[in-house]
């Protein structure tokens, strides 16, 4: 049987969905839009609480820890676990064709 993780998103990652939402609502004016995008990420989310070492190493470090990447359509799932606490940490909800190593060891330096 597989071991389940608790998945947690971190605040920055909230704020990575919280941001795109309200660009999605002032540039497009669609709300649906805007909502489905915050469901599907929340979906990808969960859906590392099962085998999230699947997915590919970035090869950067946060806090001692791993830090992987799940793509999601057009966007990339920033996350550590944790195998003592049974937790995956989604860190970063990034779009697809950002400069994603930039902003990773920038968001790194910040917050370490």
């Amino acid at each position: 049987m597989n071991k389940r993780y608790k998945v947690v998103i971190a605040q920055s990652g909230k704020n990575d969905v919280k941001n795109k939402k309200r660009y999605i609502i002032q540039n497009f004016k669609y709300r649906e839009y805007a909502e489905n995008f915050s469901l599907k990420i929340k979906k990808a989310a969960k859906e590392l609480a099962i085998f999230p070492t699947s997915h590919k190493v970035t090869g950067f470090q946060y806090r001692g820890y791993d830090i992987y990447m799940k793509p999601q359509s057009n966007h990339l799932l920033f996350y550590t676990i944790d195998e003592n606490r049974d937790v995956v940490t989604v860190l970063r909800v990034l779009q697809d064709g950002m400069d994603w190593e930039y902003i990773i060891e920038q968001w790194i330096q910040i917050n370490t």
